[in-house]
């Protein structure tokens, strides 16, 4: 689940394809494994679209193994999405990586999907494999023939990932982003094609940061200190009336009314993490970011 009390999230890519002209491409926040422009490259395709009229392609040939940039982010939570597209029978794969030069680093695997990959997963036809950061593998359903989300909610300081499809969650649990000495990191997705069988389309992506909350320049709530071990105080020139505080799965934790100018919270039972508190004082909101040792 993505936070939604009431704040944005800040964008930092999205990608619909329409822009690129068809055929293989190379640039912007796209390379490939080996760094150089080639037979890896991804390439645009108006044969199926999610929206707009293309969408991006990774073939049979084998050799097809486009990356997507994502920025190397090593704190924070972050929410990377997309849509695909495979046609019954056919077999999809990608995983993230920890880095986004691969060619430099020789690849650092972080979670890896397998879709009706009959080759390594014989015994799961027609299902999804997720080889999860705890060297498991979870089993789950996907649609053919027609687009499906996926959503991915990254806590990279907790090294944890809640990922879902169609919005039913399918893992929940270590995310495999320590394995590299930049640890932990998100560097980017690796688009291959992975055998013969492969053929599928990914269209409509977003990597948004979900802690991208802008504290008001100005405001009459002060918020302090900001990473505590028990007690947060919040004072206001009127009258604090609700004070929430949220999780970064956007769950609410903790909840007060003082009714009253100034307030201490305590947030000393709650796990270590980065939490959101959201204060409502007179005609003034503020959203606040809060780290608990």
């Amino acid at each position: 689940m993505s936070l939604v009390i009431g704040f944005s999230a800040n964008a930092q890519l999205t990608e619909n394809f329409d822009s690129y002209p068809l055929g293989p491409y190379f640039g912007g926040h796209w390379t490939t494994w080996s760094g150089a422009s080639g037979a890896e490259n991804i390439i645009i395709a108006n044969d199926q679209a999610s929206s707009g009229s293309q969408s991006g392609y990774i073939g049979n040939d084998g050799v097809q193994d486009a990356i997507l940039m994502l920025g190397n982010k090593n704190s924070g939570v972050w929410e990377y999405e997309m849509k695909l597209f495979i046609e019954f029978g056919l077999t999809g794969y990608f995983n993230f990586q920890e880095d986004q030069d691969p060619a430099t680093t020789g690849g650092v695997w972080g979670l890896s999907f397998h879709f009706n990959d009959q080759v390594n997963y014989e015994d799961y036809p027609d299902q999804g494999i997720l080889y999860g950061g705890d060297d498991f593998f979870y089993p789950f359903d996907f649609p053919y023939d027609e687009w499906f989300t996926l959503k991915f909610v990254y806590d990279i300081d907790a090294n944890t990932v809640v990922v879902t499809l169609d919005g039913t969650e399918v893992y929940n649990g270590l995310a495999g982003l320590d394995e590299s000495p930049n640890a932990p990191q998100i560097g980017g997705v690796d688009f291959f094609s992975i055998h013969a069988n492969n053929s599928y389309y990914v269209d409509d992506i977003v990597f948004t940061d979900q802690m991208g909350v802008s504290d008001m320049t100005g405001s009459s709530i002060a918020v302090y200190p900001t990473v505590v071990k028990d007690n947060v105080n919040i004072s206001a020139k009127g009258n604090i009336s609700n004070v929430a505080v949220f999780n970064t799965a956007g769950q609410q934790v903790l909840k007060a009314n003082p009714n009253a100018q100034s307030t201490q919270v305590n947030m000393g039972a709650l796990p270590s993490g980065v939490y959101i508190v959201k204060i409502q004082a007179g005609n003034e909101t503020l959203t606040k970011k809060v780290v608990v040792k």
